[in-house]
């Protein structure tokens, strides 16, 4: 009798537990993981809306990136700021576009396991290029703490042709 009792017991604990789970706490609603990212303007429930109005204006364009970036603009503070910010970003994308374009050409006529093969070396080697432009970039910066680090750092990114790295 009394095993069946705590038999009867750890079941009512183990369905309580998954109920207080399911429901979860802090951090556990929606909004919350790997799809509410910097995308859709991060935990910020307005910048997602705003982000979401302009993905609706824009879904039956043709050059939906430049119709989004202006829809999203259009209702920001600074207009200016943000018209400037999302050109750096489409900047960016066609440079990492045209990088891919590049490995595609590289290893161009293979197919299959091949074709794997050559990309992940030609991604490998793009690695390898940026993990030697980033240790340039420490040693023109050598000696440097603090703020002065972060700022010399910051320098040596612009002159390799990336974007600030932090925004404030």
């Amino acid at each position: 009798m009394r095993t069946r009792m705590q038999v009867v017991a750890a079941a009512a604990l183990a369905v309580a537990a998954s109920i207080a789970f399911a429901q979860g706490g802090a951090g556990f609603g929606a909004g919350y993981g790997p799809g509410a990212g910097a995308g859709y303007g991060g935990g910020d429930p307005a910048r997602r809306a705003q982000m979401q109005a302009a993905y609706e204006a824009c879904k039956d364009k043709a050059d939906r990136r430049a119709c989004m970036a202006e829809q999203f603009c259009a209702k920001s503070q600074d207009v200016a700021t943000c018209q400037a910010q999302a050109g750096e970003r489409q900047a960016r994308f066609a440079q990492r576009l045209e990088q891919r374009q590049k490995m595609h050409e590289a290893c161009g006529g293979k197919r299959g396991d091949d074709l794997t093969g050559c990309l992940r070396d030609q991604r490998l080697a793009l690695r390898l290029q940026r993990l030697d432009e980033r240790q340039k970039a420490h040693e023109a910066c050598n000696g440097r703490r603090g703020e002065d680090l972060a700022q010399c750092l910051g320098a040596q990114r612009e002159k390799l042709g990336f974007g600030p790295r932090f925004r404030s």
